[in-house]
């Protein structure tokens, strides 16, 4: 009876498991907030964020303490620009 109990418990555990595991392949489990940017007190564009955004562009505000405070994910790659003097970035042409 414990045999059987202690089975049930891994597979259990191990099912578990695979659900997390593929939830997070299924889905952005990375965010920019917080990461480091430099200049600070500026507007950029990056796509380098693995698993953020299928890894398309994303636009986004650096802090004065050199962290991402807010940003804007594209639905495009290769498509983010600084507009405005800087000031500003728009996804699309």
């Amino acid at each position: 009876m414990k045999f059987t109990s202690l089975t049930t418990i891994v597979i259990s555990a191990t099912a578990m498991a695979g659900v997390a595991i593929a939830q997070g392949l299924l889905y952005d489990t990375a965010s920019p907030g917080g990461l480091p940017c430099n200049p600070n007190d500026s507007v950029q564009c990056s796509t380098d964020l693995q698993g953020f955004n299928d890894e398309k562009d994303y636009g986004f505000f650096c802090g004065p303490d050199w962290t991402i405070l807010s940003w804007t994910p594209c639905s495009c790659k290769n498509c983010c620009m600084v507009v405005a003097d800087g000031d500003d970035f728009q996804c699309g042409y």
